[in-house]
């Protein structure tokens, strides 16, 4: 998988319907962001120390990481209302 299509994979998702000829994305990626936020609510600290794990051994990006998943996971209470655990970071 190239590294955008990685990076960006919701907007990859959308393309990838829109190339597949479905010109109602916004219900795929309805599902999409539904089943994600179930995912993000049954997240734990077990699951974000394992991704922090397996994405780097670096301490400097490590630390970039965890900011950005606090501001993520900050968007996701406030905005989407979905409940996380408060002591994930």
């Amino acid at each position: 998988m190239a590294k955008r299509a990685r990076t960006y994979f919701l907007t990859a998702y959308v393309e990838y319907l829109l190339d597949q000829g479905i010109r109602s994305e916004e219900d795929y990626v309805g599902v999409a962001s539904r089943y994600l936020r179930f995912l993000l609510a049954r997240s734990g600290p077990l699951d974000v120390e394992a991704f922090l794990e397996a994405a780097t051994d670096s301490r400097a990006y490590r630390a970039r990481l965890k900011r950005s998943l606090r501001k993520f996971y900050t968007f996701a209470r406030e905005r989407l209302h979905v409940t996380v655990s408060p002591d994930l970071l």
